[in-house]
């Protein structure tokens, strides 16, 4: 209770729990005392008792302080007390500790604000609110960004601002609506238009907003952008008519087979291959032809590569089969098959590529010959000692038995060691030191391996007055070249292996099927330009220049992967080579162009490596001409190098348009290219020669770029051996 003037005239339990003050210490004061510093000073306590004298009753929340000072939120009830009079004789006080429902309310509120925030700031998104008759109610900066209104020009417009003047005719925005409000929601896909008039293609959904009676309140608008999607869609649209393209005029033969046997489609290609007429192989069916496998027996209806698909739901990649179609001419094709399967993942389907590689077979006969005849000769080399074991035996273990017998070969052998080496393994005896009294012989392989035998006498007698000799010398260098030899033969076949592997690969590109085709089309075109030019009209001779410059072009593929193929074959043996005079001899051959272009090229001095001279040469054009090619303005490249170890590594930097960042790995295979012949001209070859040459010298190339600032193209080479640290 409090007295007229607000002081405390009777103090309660509850009063003391929520306050902390006991009765003694707060009767006789002010209530004033609950109020926080800031509440006495705005005159809050006298205005509320004034408020309660008016009007008999004042309920106010606020913070309260207790006794020891901290403060909560209270919930305060004010009441006059009269007497029969109706004269004032003090005031009931009545409070409660509402701490916990505004800390509540005050998360709730932050988390409004948050969520509203978070609306507002959304920006790959427009959402929006619109009433119950679609006029825009609020707008957040995702519908500012996408379509181009400001809140305060949108706001209390129509929705249908944002629909094209035939849907506006067609009522599609109250068709929406009216289907949101029935349903709790729509989604559409149409065009849309910015307030600028530019269309895009929108994905929206409307969402029908109710009180807690059921009652529509406005509805709720996502809208995004998907003008992207929409022209990849169109774009595989495209492609796919591209590969339906591709599919008639390709050099491999494909055909789609269905599951009993018969022909649904087929390229004129396959047609061929199977000697047939395009027109008739709608008739063909699986078996109608003789098969053989690689053991030339006949192969089974069951065990061909469509029946395989249709049998196991499997496909069947590069097998071969030897044809024999009713013109006589046997052929080996290569065949792939794969499933088209239905929603049940069963095959209904096998599509069925064929490729002609009667010539790669006769070349890999030719190759395997070469290879049994090197074999032998390497097995005689083995025979003529028994100091090698076998090229199967680990390396370390065919080290210890030379090392261990090698010894025994020599005039002292109690007081001979020996330590061989070959690439980073070492073996030498228990007793092997570093010693004067030394004879060595080192040599390296084909592939730069080097090899090294050395042999010291530990303890020689005191009565000898030549430690080796001459014969002993010769037997060194003997062995040191046995060895050679032996790593040689192994490094030689792991080398045939791989590149027999790669130009089979190659071989269905670069084979009859492709270059005897393109001979005849360039031949007859050249007819064409000799002998019929002056028959043409103006539009006739730019058609047959495109042809002309087309089979130019395929040529020059076709070429460059003869390059490309050949670079372990055909390369020359490692030797020191002058990057210095490397790097002038192309810019030399460059200086047309660089004159044309007025590039600017500067160059640190380059090491001397390990390598071959041609092949790095091919790598240094390539890298300085793309360098010039993708520049804007005036090109400025610059060549610089630093040591690492035991190699170089060699940057060409250029300032041009740069690549994209998931494009740096491609870059690196056959036939990648980023722009179309029109803006830069090109086999797509270059770079994936330069990194196998880079490869077959141990090395390895790779890209830095950003678009718009340039690039950085970095190779190693290994340095030589004056060169080694």
């Amino acid at each position: 209770m409090l007295d007229p003037d607000g002081v405390v005239v009777s103090w309660n339990e509850g009063a003391q729990r929520i306050k902390g003050y006991s009765e003694e210490e707060i009767v006789g004061e002010h209530f004033s005392t609950f109020y926080t510093e800031e509440d006495r000073e705005a005159g809050q306590p006298e205005y509320n008792l004034e408020a309660a004298r008016e009007h008999d009753r004042v309920e106010d929340e606020g913070y309260r302080v207790r006794k020891d000072g901290s403060t909560f939120w209270g919930n305060v009830t004010i009441t006059a007390i009269r007497d029969e009079q109706g004269d004032l004789q003090g005031f009931t006080k009545v409070t409660r500790d509402m701490t916990e429902r505004h800390e509540y309310e005050e998360r709730l509120r932050q988390e409004k604000e948050r969520f509203e925030t978070l609306i507002q700031e959304v920006r790959d998104y427009a959402i929006f609110m619109l009433d119950t008759d679609g006029f825009v109610q609020t707008w957040n900066d995702g519908a500012r960004e996408l379509k181009g209104y400001t809140e305060d020009e949108i706001v209390g417009e129509h929705f249908s601002t944002f629909y094209t003047e035939e849907d506006r005719k067609a009522g599609r925005p109250e068709r929406n609506l009216r289907k949101a409000a029935e349903n709790g929601r729509t989604e559409d896909e149409r065009w849309r238009v910015r307030k600028d008039g530019e269309k895009f293609w929108a994905n929206v959904i409307i969402t029908a907003l109710h009180d807690d009676d059921g009652e529509l309140r406005g509805f709720a608008k996502v809208t995004r952008d998907m003008t992207e999607r929409k022209e990849r869609e169109q774009q595989l649209q495209r492609e796919r008519d591209l590969i339906e393209q591709i599919l008639e005029t390709s050099p491999v033969g494909i055909t789609v087979v269905n599951s009993d046997g018969s022909t649904n489609r087929a390229n004129e290609r396959m047609a061929e291959l199977l000697g047939n007429q395009v027109a008739d192989m709608s008739e063909y069916m699986v078996g109608q032809r003789d098969m053989y496998g690689a053991d030339r027996e006949v192969l089974p209806v069951e065990e061909r590569p469509a029946n395989r698909v249709f049998e196991t739901s499997k496909p069947v990649y590069d097998r071969e089969i030897l044809f024999d179609p009713p013109d006589g001419q046997k052929r080996w094709l290569s065949i792939n098959a794969s499933p088209i399967t239905d929603e049940q993942g069963e095959p209904e389907q096998a599509v069925i590529t064929a490729t002609n590689i009667t010539e790669l077979k006769e070349l890999a006969t030719r190759r395997k010959r070469e290879l049994e005849e090197r074999e032998k000769d390497l097995a005689a080399v083995k025979l003529a000692t028994n100091l090698l074991e076998p090229s199967e035996q680990p390396l370390e273990e065919l080290l210890e038995g030379f090392v261990t017998s090698l010894s025994e070969s020599f005039r002292y052998p109690d007081s001979t060691a020996v330590r061989v080496s070959v690439g980073d393994q070492e073996v030498a005896t228990e007793r092997y030191r570093p010693s004067d009294q030394s004879i060595t012989a080192a040599t390296r392989t084909t592939n730069g391996t080097p090899i090294e035998i050395d042999v010291v006498l530990v303890e020689a007698p005191e009565s000898i007055t030549e430690q080796f000799l001459p014969e002993e010398e010769e037997l060194l260098d003997t062995l040191v070249t046995l060895l050679r030899f032996h790593f040689e033969r192994q490094e030689y076949i792991e080398q045939l292996q791989a590149e027999t592997n790669r130009l089979e690969q190659f071989a269905y590109a670069a084979s009859h099927d492709l270059q005897e085709p393109l001979r005849m089309i360039s031949t007859y075109l050249q007819f064409l330009e000799r002998d019929y030019a002056s028959a043409f009209d103006e539009d006739g001779e730019d058609y047959l220049q495109f042809a002309l410059d087309g089979a130019q072009r395929m040529r020059e593929m076709i070429e460059g992967l003869l390059t490309y193929s050949r670079v372990e074959t055909q390369g020359e043996p490692f030797e020191p080579v002058d990057l210095d005079a490397v790097r002038d001899d192309v810019l030399d051959d460059l200086q047309m162009r660089i004159a044309e272009t007025n590039a600017e090229i500067t160059a640190e001095p380059l090491p001397e490596v390990e390598g071959d001279a041609g092949q790095l040469r091919q790598v240094f054009q390539n890298l300085i001409d793309n360098a010039i090619e993708y520049s804007e303005d005036t090109p400025r490249v610059q060549i610089t190098c630093k040591q690492r170890g035991s190699e170089w590594i060699i940057s060409v930097q250029d300032e041009g348009i740069g690549i994209e960042p998931d494009m740096q790995e491609q870059i690196f295979d056959v036939f990648e290219r980023l722009h179309s012949r029109e803006e830069h001209d090109g086999t797509g070859i270059g770079l994936a020669l330069c990194e196998r040459i880079v490869e077959r010298h141990g090395g390895e190339i790779w890209v830095e770029s950003r678009p718009g600032e340039g690039s950085t193209f970095s190779f190693t080479l290994p340095a030589a051996s004056s060169d080694d640290p």
